[in-house]
């Protein structure tokens, strides 16, 4: 037994060695890899140069992950010092979640499916894009994740304790620790819910077949009593006017409408995210668990969790970092299937080894394929520094007499603006026109969102006021057309059509109009 444990303790160290070397390499370091948490990042700014902790109406996400927000509120005290030291502590809190995350994921599948399988799955988690991508950039997705599975685990080691019948008290300390992990993962990311169907599975795994009542019980105890927590603790934040309810954004990106425009795309966004290759090696893997005796179990552990992802998150598909939630299940599930068909495999090649090499080599070719075909961080390294650089020479023009319109990948430039002075004023501002989507809904739907108007950063610094279009990039040019030619606020002013952004440029507003109201201004 002892051997055994030293065993464990030795391939785990090699994981989590492994782990932090492959995240540790690859995390950003002073950028950021996505617009939403550039977007995260302006309201933490905001949050601190306004003094209202969790208050600040700029929070992005506030009420879905407001326990993301506390934990980069407990380092205010040296954001204070150096606002600049936000963007690597976003960056390293999901390296560190991604690196500890091999610990529960490692102890959950070896449980249920033995060591081969649970080394397997961590690595093959590794590789999986979309979960590579979202480790490299700061985003509570990671976080919500690590603590989902953390509670997992602990239901198996629950199950121990009960055999070894070591006292109720221990398992009601243990139901707690469960019950907070879950609560926990609500509260880093409130969509997270979506992977709860993973509780009745590991109770199913853990008391299958013997205790249908307790795992209905038991599954309801965990499962509802972290969704309270949750609420009790949202109602605790500070109120914030404007702020648009979850109920209000689902009737916009939920809509039935977007279903039936979004099928395709979607779809190919999820295959996107968990690599072409490794998608259909996971369709496989699920077709041998249907015909493999005694995997049913299996299958409620791995199929629920995937549909209602790619059910929930099919007309919003966009980042494909949505769908991260399946990518645990899926590495699970092909490791499951790949460790039960290596003695086969293994046979095979033994007895025809030409064809076993040219096997070999056509798959390895086939992995470097479908890693070109496969989800990338929505802003390279390169791309986000470059976009940040504009807020550099926003940051540096003289005085003008009137506003500057920007237009282009705006958020980055802002975030820099804020950056580099504390008295950079940055307020989201409201239009009269609504956005494509929500034209879009409203024209084709039963279903009536809340008009959603088209909003504009509001940024002032001590020499300019500039108004920067929200996201500029090419689905959004007929807004911003719209924007310029129906907007009446303002009289007169400059125009800054972002240079370093290729969808920028392609922006073609009438001259006769734009003649009349703004001046191109030239960095």
């Amino acid at each position: 037994m002892k051997q055994q444990n030293n065993k464990i303790v030795l391939v785990l160290v090699m994981l989590v060695g492994m782990a932090s070397l492959f995240y540790l390499n690859i995390v950003y370091k002073d950028t950021l890899g996505e617009r939403d948490s550039f977007r995260m990042a302006m309201g933490i700014i905001d949050s601190i140069t306004s003094n209202k902790p969790l208050g600040s109406s700029m929070l992005y996400g506030r009420d879905i992950s407001f326990a993301y927000f506390v934990l980069l509120d407990f380092f205010r005290p040296i954001f204070k010092t150096n606002l600049a030291l936000i963007i690597p502590f976003m960056n390293y809190i999901n390296a560190l979640s991604a690196i500890f995350m091999v610990i529960p994921f490692f102890f959950l599948v070896r449980r249920y499916w033995g060591t081969s399988v649970a080394l397997l799955a961590n690595i093959l988690l590794m590789f999986i894009p979309v979960w590579r991508v979202t480790g490299q950039y700061g985003h509570p997705m990671t976080g919500a994740i690590l603590f989902m599975f953390i509670g997992l685990a602990l239901i198996g080691y629950r199950s121990i304790l009960k055999s070894m019948r070591l006292g109720w008290k221990k398992l009601i300390l243990l139901d707690v620790l469960i019950i907070g992990n879950f609560a926990l993962c609500l509260m880093f990311r409130m969509d997270a819910i979506l992977m709860f169907p993973l509780i009745p599975a590991c109770l199913f795994l853990e008391n299958y077949p013997f205790n249908f009542k307790k795992i209905v019980s038991f599954s309801i105890l965990y499962s509802f009593l972290p969704v309270i927590v949750f609420k009790v603790m949202q109602s605790q934040l500070p109120y914030i006017e404007n702020s648009n309810g979850i109920f209000d954004q689902l009737l916009l990106w939920n809509n039935p409408v977007r279903y039936v425009d979004n099928s395709l795309s979607g779809t190919l966004r999820v295959i996107w995210g968990l690599n072409p290759l490794l998608c259909l090696i996971f369709l496989l893997s699920c077709i041998y668990l249907v015909y493999k005796k005694h995997s049913y179990s299996y299958l409620f552990f791995i199929l629920p969790t995937v549909l209602l992802n790619y059910i929930f998150w099919l007309p919003n598909p966009t980042p494909a970092r949505h769908f991260i939630y399946l990518s645990p299940v899926v590495a699970i599930s092909i490791a499951i299937f790949l460790v039960n068909i290596f003695p086969t495999v293994k046979s095979f090649v033994k007895n025809n080894r030409n064809t076993g090499v040219t096997l070999a080599v056509i798959l390895i070719i086939s992995v470097f394929i479908s890693y070109q075909y496969s989800y990338s961080a929505p802003m390279s390294k390169k791309y986000s520094y470059t976009v940040r650089q504009l807020g550099n020479e926003l940051q540096q023009l003289e005085p003008k007499d009137q506003p500057i319109f920007v237009i282009g990948d705006t958020i980055p430039a802002v975030v820099q603006m804020q950056l580099l002075s504390k008295d950079t004023t940055v307020v989201y501002k409201k239009t009269n026109i609504l956005t494509d989507e929500d034209i879009e809904a409203q024209e084709k739907s039963v279903f009536k969102p809340k008009p959603t108007y088209i909003y504009v950063i509001v940024v002032e610094n001590q020499k300019n006021k500039f108004i920067c279009y929200f996201q500029g990039w090419k689905a959004k040019i007929n807004e911003i057309k719209r924007f310029f030619t129906e907007t009446d606020e303002y009289d007169r002013g400059y125009l800054v059509l972002n240079i370093l952004d290729k969808d920028a440029r392609k922006i073609d507003i009438e001259p006769s109009s734009l003649s009349k109201k703004f001046e191109i201004l030239k960095l």
